[in-house]
């Protein structure tokens, strides 16, 4: 099964609505422990909110977190992979953008979220699949 048709399946998505306050999507991400969250407005992705974000965006120019929503701080130009991308397309994209969270999309629709994470323990089971398979392979 490909990577991003795995983890659309096995994901519990984390998102908040714009007017959500930075404090808040900051207690969520903690308690959830994800570096991100999905700015949604109803069904509509419309930002992602992330640990970059929060440290370039609030921390450093030293604003309340309490008080700032997160359309306010919040990345708008969204970086999205599709369903059907290949691992390699998926990975050069978040490469470009050195971006390590990307909302899966089907159509429009968020599907899921796949981390530079993801990619990396995907490709180490991969490899370590294909080692055993050849080790076998060899002592046969």
């Amino acid at each position: 099964m490909k990577l991003l048709h795995k983890l659309s399946q096995a994901q519990t998505l984390v998102s908040l609505p714009p007017a959500t306050s930075v404090k808040t999507a900051a207690d969520l991400m903690t308690q959830k422990s994800v570096g991100s969250v999905l700015v949604m407005d109803a069904d509509q992705l419309v930002g992602i909110f992330t640990e970059r974000d929060l440290l370039n965006r609030v921390v450093s120019p030293s604003l309340k977190p309490e008080s700032i929503p997160l359309s306010q701080v919040m990345t708008r130009k969204v970086l999205t992979v599709d369903l059907n991308d290949t691992l390699e397309v998926c990975y050069a994209k978040m490469q470009q953008a050195h971006a390590r969270h990307v909302p899966i999309l089907h159509g429009t629709k968020v599907v899921g979220m796949v981390t530079m994470r993801d990619i990396l323990e995907w490709l180490w089971q991969e490899i370590n699949e294909e080692n055993t398979q050849l080790k076998t392979y060899l002592n046969s």
